[in-house]
């Protein structure tokens, strides 16, 4: 294997612009992935026919699910820029797609004007984020962890993951601060479109920040090796052939993750409201509080995996998903008081659970196919476990006739992600690590 000119590699980037960088477009994925869910009663309003409510509001939570379908695609076209020609090219592409989709939503007239073409439309815009944010987890995670020393990494990740839910809890207070100037009328009739088109701007910050920081040092040494080698990296390929196992590994422990996101930034608002009949702008200011909690939980977590690691933490944060799930729901039936309680019981598994799967996004697969794989995996999971979370939220409580249903649901999975994470113990306590490069196109095995 040939030497890479230290020349080659590029500096490290100091902690405050790696987090930036990275973060802002995290932020904005999650702004944008939590804005629709937060007014989701309102586009079931305006974009479908009225006449059944509920059949209204399922609709919504279709087209919520719908951005997931484009995900896979959109992660392993932003895995292979990721992986062919770079983490930071990859992280400028995802960032302006998700934020352009995000922000057309605030144009699309309602279907009073145009009848169906406002549902098509607004599914093309859920389409165009879907392919965006499908890529920009796992790239923003592996930038950073290929930019931070091993011993720093889980509290890296964990400011990372919780520049997601400031961009969630942001979503949140936006709704809140738009609805008390302008009113609950008003914001109902066109209000809301202020939220979508606030994308925009966090799209021109992502890309000015995401030009200004250097390429990761591993991506820089794989890419000297590769052309040292005259070889040519197959990233998509390679991640099948080589990392399947991990990737299946990796669906199983991160799906209670996967299953509780759409349910604290979306599902748990219309809890609220049609459960504990508590109003739209009480509900909204519940949900920054809990949105607060779950921040601290995160940090928490961060250094909890430092001293535990990636295994334990996952064992820890789907058994805490496991037992408080039923009783979490129940007390937000109940209220203000049970809602503000419940939601910070689950905001708490959620900040346990969210760093352990961020951290195993790139701690699982080598660094020639780290962002594909990771993507890919990813998506996989949140399409199985968290595009339809909300739909079948709905329907598991209307089918049985009590709100707490999908509270069971929720429970099962986060027992199914601490059987994967004690299956799968060995996979993961040790990060993965590169073998020597094949005479052929580049891949990695454990």
């Amino acid at each position: 294997m040939g030497m890479v000119p230290a020349a080659d590699v590029p500096r490290t980037e100091s902690p405050r612009r790696l987090i930036a960088s990275a973060g802002i477009g995290n932020f904005a994925e999650w702004y944008d992935f939590a804005v629709y869910g937060v007014v989701a009663s309102i586009l079931a309003k305006q974009f479908f026919p009225a006449g059944n409510p509920a059949v209204a509001l399922i609709s919504a939570y279709a087209l919520f699910g719908l951005t997931y379908v484009s995900r896979p695609l959109g992660g392993l076209f932003a895995g292979w820029l990721g992986d062919t020609l770079g983490r930071r090219r990859a992280l400028s592409f995802t960032v302006l797609l998700m934020c352009t989709g995000t922000m057309l939503i605030g144009f699309i007239p309602t279907y009073s004007k145009i009848g169906i073409a406002a549902p098509l439309l607004l599914a093309i815009c859920r389409l165009i984020q879907g392919l965006g944010t499908g890529g920009e987890y796992s790239s923003a995670i592996a930038f950073v962890y290929e930019h931070s020393d091993p011993r720093v990494r889980p509290v890296r990740i964990s400011y990372l993951v919780t520049m997601t839910f400031l961009g969630i809890t942001t979503s949140v207070l936006a709704a809140s601060v738009c609805t008390a100037i302008v009113g609950e009328s008003v914001f109902e009739n066109w209000g809301w479109r202020i939220l979508f088109l606030l994308s925009g701007p966090l799209g021109i910050a992502g890309l000015y920040l995401r030009n200004r920081v250097a390429e990761t040092p591993e991506f820089a040494r794989v890419n000297a090796e590769s052309e040292v080698q005259h070889t040519k990296a197959t990233p998509i390929r390679a991640a099948f052939r080589t990392q399947a196992k991990a990737m299946v590994l990796f669906f199983c422990v991160v799906s209670a993750y996967a299953l509780i996101t759409p349910v604290l930034s979306s599902y748990f608002i219309t809890f609220m409201q049609s459960s504990g009949g508590i109003s739209h702008g009480a509900s909204y200011w519940i949900s920054v509080v809990v949105n607060l909690v779950m921040i601290g939980a995160t940090l928490v977590a961060g250094r909890l995996m430092s001293n535990h690691g990636l295994q334990r933490t996952f064992v820890i944060g789907g058994l805490f998903i496991a037992v408080i799930s039923v009783p979490a729901f129940a007390l937000a039936s109940h209220g203000v008081a049970g809602a503000l309680v419940g939601g910070s019981l689950l905001a708490v598994g959620k900040g346990i659970v969210a760093v352990a799967g961020a951290m195993a996004m790139s701690y699982m697969f080598p660094a020639r196919v780290r962002v594909t794989a990771g993507a890919f995996a990813y998506n996989v999971c949140t399409i199985t476990f968290g595009a339809a979370g909300p739909a079948i939220g709905l329907w598991l409580n209307d089918a049985t006739g009590t709100s707490t249903a999908f509270s069971v649901y929720l429970a099962v999975v986060g027992a199914l992600s601490v059987v994967a994470a004690c299956v799968g113990r060995s996979r993961l306590i040790q990060p993965a690590t590169p073998a020597p490069a094949p005479a052929g196109p580049l891949e990695y095995q454990h």
